[in-house]
């Protein structure tokens, strides 16, 4: 299976675990991707990285987010993550929806690892 870095994938690990996660790195020659973990029947996987081969994972349908609270889950992430680009998207794409986007913005300075990615403090 062809997966690129980035992408959303779901599959299940040689443990039998099923994850959900994105895509960190892909090695062609060995069919290898390394998949940041989200989402786990496994809850120590979660927040950890795992080389799968990439016969074993799904890529999952690209789909818009829409909602608001799927939007700021997706900007946790984001952060969690120290993911700057991504964080500014979301973000621009929370005001787009015409909802308060101040929230985040009050945040940035009230958030100490926000404001140390963003060199606010």
């Amino acid at each position: 299976m062809n997966v690129n870095i980035a992408e959303w994938v779901q599959g299940n690990t040689g443990k039998g675990e099923l994850i959900h996660g994105f895509v960190e790195s892909v090695d062609l020659e060995k069919g290898i991707v390394k998949v940041h973990v989200v989402a786990s029947d496994n809850e120590e996987a979660v927040g950890t990285a795992v080389y799968m081969l990439s016969s074993w994972v799904k890529a999952l349908k690209d789909t818009s987010v829409k909602e608001e609270q799927q939007l700021r889950m997706l900007i946790d992430l984001a952060l969690e993550t120290d993911d700057e680009a991504w964080f500014m998207e979301l973000t621009g794409q929370l005001k787009s929806l015409g909802r308060t986007a101040s929230a985040p913005e009050r945040g940035l300075e009230a958030n100490p690892r926000i404001a140390r990615i963003f060199g606010l403090k």
